[in-house]
């Protein structure tokens, strides 16, 4: 791992980052595009999209699995000891879901900023956002008053208020 990445987040990144610069270096370059060097540069561009699709996915799912894993050994561990103090296991688990929530807030924003291709975002995303934000153990993170996950809130009701 490196500054906290695996092997296959750092090879997304190169891929997206190789693909960024090919599609601006093509732009100044030639600043008397013809139609050919624009296909390729929104080529590039959604090679782009598609890889930081991926990403996201890969992210959201390594974070959904830290989130299991974790409830399955607090829930092992309460089993063993009944009795033991489990306020440190808990606010190790709550630490795991906020960064599984953060995971969906950073798509949320791509999303609000159109760097990805929305409706296949909103397709495949949907439902996981309202089992999120309407699942009644997550409420405290998506308090109106106090809301954490600002994007995650934000796109819901567009897609609640669309409906």
């Amino acid at each position: 791992m490196i500054w906290g990445l695996d092997l296959t987040e750092i090879i997304t990144i190169s891929i997206s980052s190789l693909a960024i610069i090919i599609s601006v270096w093509d732009r100044i370059a030639n600043r008397n595009v013809n139609r050919k060097t624009n296909l390729k540069a929104e080529e590039a561009i959604r090679l782009s999209q598609g890889v930081t699709e991926i990403e996201i996915r890969n992210s959201i799912s390594n974070a959904r699995s830290r989130v299991d894993d974790f409830r399955l050994q607090l829930r092992n561990f309460k089993l063993e000891r009944p009795k033991e103090d489990l306020s440190a296991h808990e606010k190790i688990f709550y630490s795991i879901l906020e960064d599984y929530f953060n995971h969906y807030d950073r798509a949320c924003r791509l999303y609000l900023e159109n760097k990805i291709d929305t409706k296949s975002f909103k397709k495949e995303y949907k439902l996981e956002i309202k089992n999120i934000v309407e699942n009644k153990n997550y409420k405290r993170y998506f308090e109106p008053k106090k809301p954490r996950f600002k994007a995650i809130l934000k796109v819901h009701k567009r897609w609640t208020k669309n409906n």
